[in-house]
């Protein structure tokens, strides 16, 4: 007879389910293509590292590394209603804001149930209610940029999320305190609105609409924030969203009973008290994105408005490009999988790195052009 496996027991909806691919690792780079250094700009990480004083928080939480943490890691809880004057009890930490999504993908989708996600938008929101069997509707992103009121016309009754993310991954861009506030006055009130807010603390733009002080003009609103950008702590896994009142009840039922390892949230806590390492983190960001647009120009290409600590830029066809750069030992991120074939995403490093990348690419190009000097970012003080 047929053969029999328990393999065939794996839930139908999951069959067809690709994981997510994240940007590969500098020890795999330089293991396969025998380099000696490798310069990552592939995972939008903060390139100065974690604060001082989260550091010494990391360290010294070593001692008590056998016990387990307090459920619910009440002290970053409260640091962060206090960070951002809520009551703790609508602070709802994660394993990264990764997991928060998963969670929230996990108490609100069925089967048969639509998500409402932007063109070119961070994967793992599609991903995430897929993995529950939940279908995602896409709305078309014009110029790049997400359309909250095109997504609004895409919501039906079986709509139970709509994700938006400002500034957005994977393309820099974000839409304005006008688009916001019409989105806000049309959205319909009995649908969970996910606004992931990852790169909030690198944007410049006057006109950005920061969710978090608008956190209670949606009765659905989920305003997600992390400490793995501009903090530096991708590596510890902790993320958070700040909800309504009635959110965290449901969501403590469902996660892990010790979801935040005892290092992320001590340095977290730490982290939060180091006002002078972010403002120092933005700063060399700023300097970093202003000369590698000026690159870009130079090489006659075009990035798209940027307010995060990345740049995607049209390359002709940004897979070879990224190969060839990992070649010369440069991570970068193609971007095929977000249906933007010709583009590749380049995260801000330290001006050595932002150096390399541009006149590696201006290399690979066969670029010797006037400007060539200027593909080299000073260091400043």
């Amino acid at each position: 007879g047929a053969e029999v496996s328990p393999a065939s027991l794996v839930a139908g909806h999951l069959r067809d389910l690709s994981p997510y691919v994240p940007g590969r690792a500098i020890a795999e780079i330089e293991r396969e293509f025998g380099l000696d250094t490798v310069v990552k700009l592939a995972s939008n990480e903060n390139p100065v590292g974690m604060s001082p004083l989260a550091r010494e928080a990391y360290v010294a939480a070593a001692t008590e590394m056998h016990r387990y943490p307090e459920g619910g890691s009440p002290e970053l809880q409260q640091a962060l209603a206090e960070h951002h004057q809520v009551d703790p009890s609508r602070v709802l930490l994660g394993n990264g804001s990764n997991e928060v999504l998963t969670l929230l993908a996990r108490l609100f989708l069925s089967p048969g149930d639509e998500v409402v996600v932007s063109e070119g938008a961070f994967a793992i929101y599609a991903l995430s209610a897929k993995a529950q069997g939940a279908d995602v509707v896409t709305v078309a992103a014009p110029a790049y940029t997400h359309d909250p009121i095109g997504m609004i016309d895409a919501v039906t009754e079986r709509t139970k999320i709509l994700y938006l993310c400002n500034p957005n991954n994977p393309t820099g861009t974000m839409f304005g305190r006008d688009v916001w506030e019409k989105f806000l006055a049309s959205v319909p009130q009995d649908i969970l609105v996910v606004c992931d807010n990852a790169y909030a603390e690198y944007v410049d733009h006057p006109d950005f609409p920061d969710a978090m002080l608008d956190r209670d003009r949606h009765p659905g609103l989920v305003v997600l924030r992390t400490f793995s950008k501009i903090y530096g702590m991708g590596g510890l896994r902790i993320g958070y969203g700040v909800g309504p009142d009635w959110l965290g009840d449901f969501y403590h039922r469902l996660r892990d009973p010790f979801n935040v390892n005892l290092a992320a949230e001590k340095a977290a806590v730490a982290a939060l008290r180091d006002e002078a390492h972010v403002i120092s983190s933005r700063r060399v960001n700023a300097e970093g994105r202003k000369f590698l647009r000026r690159a870009v120009k130079i090489l006659g290409l075009a990035a798209l408005p940027s307010e995060t600590n990345f740049l995607t830029i049209e390359v002709g066809y940004g897979g070879d490009v990224a190969d060839s750069l990992q070649r010369a030992g440069i991570i970068v991120r193609p971007l095929g999988g977000y249906g933007m074939p010709a583009h590749i995403r380049v995260s801000i490093g330290l001006p050595e790195e932002n150096t390399a990348f541009a006149q590696t690419l201006a290399a690979l190009l066969g670029f010797s052009g006037p400007g060539a000097p200027l593909l080299r970012q000073e260091e400043t003080s």
